[in-house]
């Protein structure tokens, strides 16, 4: 944590500084998550409750798609749903389909918080995810090996990092600025 902080704290940080701050927070709002679900679910079995796990490797995901399926799943089931099903779900035909997962994202990133960059967090899970559908399960994406599709969808998660981990819009731009 106080690596990422130092990162997006700096005034101008290099651009392997950005890296390492983002990696850095990549791994920290991780261990935090996982670890507080973790507890959940063995104080719940201590108490005789049988609760799901929460995260199940989300960094080892081959698409946006699959990280969706792994990060804070009780999130992603809350937003598939409640939002995403009485929206019509992928059975309105393919335009309504990714008007819907849009939709379903922006409101994931406003229920974070009601700042820009929390909006455009969702809006980038929403294009990826729109993007994904689009293309199908032929794309070349789906021919690279597996290592390199874990690789690229992880760069991309981390970019969506930048966004839920700047003060706001502006910073988050700015990061991005640094990052390359």
């Amino acid at each position: 944590g106080s690596v990422a902080d130092a990162a997006f704290s700096a005034a101008n940080p290099l651009p392997l500084d950005a890296w390492v701050g983002v990696l850095a927070y990549a791994f920290q709002i991780y261990f935090d998550f996982c670890g507080y679900s973790d507890m959940a679910v063995g104080l719940g079995r201590m108490l005789g409750f049988e609760y799901p796990k929460n995260f199940d490797a989300p960094y080892r995901s081959e698409s946006i798609t699959e990280f969706w399926r792994r990060w804070h799943i009780s999130l992603s089931s809350v937003l598939r749903d409640y939002l995403y099903f009485p929206l019509g779900g992928n059975r309105l035909g393919e335009v309504r389909t990714y008007v819907n997962l849009a939709i379903v994202m922006l409101l994931g990133g406003l229920w974070h918080g009601a700042k820009w960059n929390f909006l455009a967090w969702g809006a980038y899970h929403g294009l990826l995810l729109i993007g994904e559908r689009w293309r199908g399960k032929t794309s070349l994406y789906s021919q690279l090996p597996r290592v390199l599709r874990v690789g690229l969808t992880f760069v991309l998660v981390l970019f969506s990092w930048v966004f839920f981990r700047a003060d706001d819009l502006t910073a988050a731009l700015h990061y991005f600025g640094a990052l390359f």
